[in-house]
C-alpha cells in the first residue's frame, strides 16, 4: 500500500513537471532530450553532418535531437545509438544493442564507422543504489570507460558530452579529460532537476 502510495505521489511530480510537459509536447521520449538542447544552445556542439555515437541511449530521447539536427541526407553521417537495452526505431538512427565494457566494442565501432568520427555523448547512468558514494564511483567507472571509448574514435578537433554525478574525484577525472580537450567546462543543464547529483562534462577540440 505504501508502495503504490509513493508511486502515486511521484506520478503527481512529473505531471507538474515542467519540462517533462514540454518533452511530451514536443514529442520526445524523455525529458533529457531537452537536457541536450540546453546544453547545445549554450556550447554550440551539434552540427549537421557530423558522425556521433550516443553511449546509453536508452529511451532515445537524445538520439532524437541528434536526427533532428545533425543528420544531413546530403553527407549520409552515421549515427549511432548505444544501449544494452531494445531501443524502438528512430528515423536516420542506427542503435547497437551492445554494453561499452564488452571487449570487442571499439573493433565493433571501427567495423561500422570507416573513420573517425566527430562527436561522443553519453546521458548513461548506472543502476543507482541511493548511496551517493556508490553511485559517484559506479558513475565515474562508467564515465572512465566512455572517456576511453572516445580517445579511441573521435577525429583530431572532436568533442564529447558526459554525464557524471558529482563527488570528491571528478576534479581528478576532469583534470584527465583536459589533456586530450582544449576546452572543457562544467554544466548543470536547466531542465535537470534541482535535487539531481548529475553534471555534464562538455569537451570540445579533442587532440
Amino acid at each position: 500500500m505504501k508502495f503504490k502510495k509513493r508511486k502515486t505521489i511521484w506520478h503527481q511530480k512529473r505531471l507538474k513537471d515542467t519540462y517533462f510537459k514540454e518533452a511530451k509536447i514536443k514529442g520526445y521520449r524523455s525529458r533529457s532530450a531537452l537536457k541536450l538542447l540546453d546544453i547545445n544552445k549554450k556550447f554550440r556542439i551539434l552540427k549537421k553532418g557530423q558522425s556521433v555515437i550516443d553511449i546509453g541511449a536508452y529511451p532515445g530521447g537524445w538520439s532524437q535531437v541528434l536526427s533532428q539536427q545533425v543528420y544531413s541526407k546530403n553527407v549520409c553521417n552515421k549515427i549511432i545509438g548505444v544501449d544494452i537495452k531494445e531501443i524502438k526505431q528512430i528515423q536516420n538512427i542506427f542503435f547497437l544493442k551492445k554494453d561499452i565494457f564488452d571487449k570487442d566494442f571499439i573493433d565493433t565501432l571501427k567495423k561500422i564507422f570507416s573513420d573517425k568520427i566527430d562527436l561522443v555523448i553519453s546521458d548513461a547512468s548506472p543502476s543507482t543504489t541511493g548511496n551517493k558514494f556508490n553511485d559517484h564511483i559506479a558513475s565515474l567507472e562508467l564515465c572512465k570507460k566512455t572517456f576511453s571509448v572516445a580517445s579511441s574514435i573521435l577525429k583530431n578537433g572532436g568533442s564529447l558530452i558526459i554525464k557524471i554525478f558529482q563527488g570528491q574525484d571528478i576534479n581528478m577525472f576532469v583534470n584527465q579529460i583536459k589533456k586530450r580537450f582544449l576546452k572543457v567546462n562544467l554544466y548543470k543543464p536547466k531542465p535537470s532537476k534541482t535535487e539531481s547529483k548529475e553534471i555534464f562534462i562538455i569537451a570540445k577540440f579533442f587532440n
